[in-house]
């Protein structure tokens, strides 16, 4: 939890807390806690305007699965296993 709250705040101050788009690498990790699980849920839209997940087939389905059973991201998001496609509609979908 504390590592996400810091990441938070790392990503506050280097946007002077303006949300931003997210390209992100998943990597096989621990699944996190509950309360770690809303956390992030809660702060996504305060940091990132839209989220392209790069990963293996299958784990950023995962992750969002995880993340969002109950509900539906709170901001665009879409899975790939190609960066340069992760970035193409990051720009397309911030515009």
């Amino acid at each position: 939890m504390e590592l996400i709250r810091g990441n938070v705040e790392l990503v506050k101050d280097i946007a002077h807390s303006k949300p931003v788009p997210l390209l992100i690498y998943l990597k096989n990790s621990p699944v996190p806690d509950k309360e770690t699980q809303k956390f992030s849920r809660e702060m996504l839209p305060e940091i990132y305007t839209a989220m392209a997940m790069v990963s293996k087939p299958g784990l950023s389905r995962f992750i969002m699965n995880l993340l969002f059973s109950m509900s539906k991201p709170p901001i665009p998001m879409k899975s790939y296993t190609d960066a340069e496609k992760a970035k193409k509609w990051l720009k397309k979908v911030t515009k």
